[in-house]
């Protein structure tokens, strides 16, 4: 049995913490899915994500939302809380349908505390942790229970959403192939937004303070404190991480994969492949895969949005926005739930940059400024050939365009 001194406690930081929820009127785009599954569903629902990304007010909101929720951060309980007494009591005594637990890795066999809630209790859960690590283990314990959800960085969409309270459709991806050149005429003066999008404003966590310190901050905790714990690493493991980290946001992205990263880096190419996986379960990058069988399976190595021009102080603007470009299109494809591959030659001459599979065709994408013409196809036959370029330019089509996939 909890002791009542610490459900009264709880009970006041439950009502603050709703009470904050209201200086947030604005929802992330994926309120409505987290609110489906938690009241139509019997799963366990929990949010990954990077740091920063807004899910503990989007826990708050939640818990004021439904009602008869209640809403705690796992930091704040005694060591050796028992969550599933505490959530019977909750539900018994003060008829709790929904609890929205806050930073779940920091009790102890939280897996377990929540596979016993799921068998023998009625109440819905819904948690969160910073650490994207942990929830990437847990998952595999909790099997079926549990349904985990990304909550990304912004869309392009969505940022302006939350930056102009501007509130505009989604743009299904054969509207953006068909008819470009209309759907630009509405959405044009959005194109100098491109750059505060791709350079900082990404990260929701940079909404209220718009200040580099809170990227580097926000890696440096990914780094430090969630890969050192759940990650089994040694500080030396850290260091060479940061390195690996450094690295691609300053090489750009044409040929930044396992063996170059190596090369430059004097850490092990294995080591190299471990640090960059555990990059992407820490949602700090993305791989994207050659297409064809007959290449160098070597991943392209894509920071998130936000990343890269804090990250790679001192690089040329014009190789940093050629990076971007890349980073703005796989971040909007990967979130539409599309498959994308990079194009990879035998001989090592250029090719256009990827292959998009879509419906029943293979459309092959290149990427640039305004000024972007059609040499790179040169050579390329039988495929749907299309140049994304930003600034958006009769040359091709808008790449902000592909910020409202979502």
């Amino acid at each position: 049995m909890v002791q009542n001194g610490l459900i009264e406690e709880l009970i006041k930081l439950d009502s603050l913490s709703k009470e904050q929820a209201g200086k947030y009127p604005l929802k992330r785009f994926l309120f409505p899915n987290l609110k489906f599954l938690l009241t139509n569903t019997r799963q366990i629902v929990g949010i990954a994500g990077l740091r920063g990304t807004g899910k503990t007010i989007l826990l708050r909101q939640l818990a004021v939302d439904l009602g008869q929720s209640f809403y705690l951060s796992a930091d704040t309980l005694p060591f050796g809380t028992d969550l599933f007494d505490l959530s019977a009591q909750l539900a018994g005594t003060f008829g709790i349908k929904y609890l929205m637990v806050d930073e779940i890795h920091a009790l102890k066999d939280w897996q377990g505390q929540l596979k016993k809630i799921y068998d023998f209790q009625e109440i819905r859960i819904i948690f969160t942790s910073s650490s994207s690590l942990e929830l990437s283990e847990g998952r595999y314990d909790l099997s079926r229970r549990l349904t985990l959800t990304q909550l990304p960085l912004f869309s392009f969409r969505e940022f302006l959403f939350f930056k102009n309270n501007t509130n505009l459709p989604v743009i299904p991806l054969e509207d953006i192939l068909l008819k470009h050149k209309k759907i630009y005429q509405d959405l044009y003066s959005f194109e100098p937004q491109f750059r505060n999008y791709s350079g900082i404003g990404a990260l929701p966590a940079c909404l209220d303070s718009p200040l580099p310190s809170i990227i580097t901050s926000t890696v440096d905790k990914v780094i430090q404190k969630d890969m050192l714990t759940v990650g089994k690493l040694s500080m030396e493991d850290i260091h060479s991480i940061k390195t690996v980290l450094l690295f691609v946001a300053r090489a750009g992205i044409e040929g930044c994969g396992y063996s170059s990263i190596s090369r430059n880096t004097g850490i092990t190419k294995y080591k190299v492949q471990q640090y960059i996986e555990m990059m992407e379960q820490a949602s700090l990058l993305k791989i994207v895969l050659p297409y064809g069988a007959n290449v160098t399976p070597e991943p392209k190595i894509m920071l998130v949005p936000a990343l890269r021009m804090n990250l790679a102080q001192g690089v040329d603007d014009d190789r940093l926005t050629g990076a971007m470009r890349e980073e703005f299109f796989i971040h909007h494809i990967l979130g539409a739930g599309l498959t994308v591959n990079y194009l990879k030659s035998m001989r090592g001459q250029k090719l256009p940059d990827y292959m998009l599979f879509f419906k029943d065709q293979k459309l092959i994408i290149e990427i640039g400024g305004a000024g972007k013409g059609a040499s790179q196809f040169k050579g390329i036959e039988g495929k749907e050939k299309l140049i994304l370029t930003q600034p958006g330019s009769p040359n091709g089509i808008p790449l902000i365009l592909f910020g409202f996939l979502w």
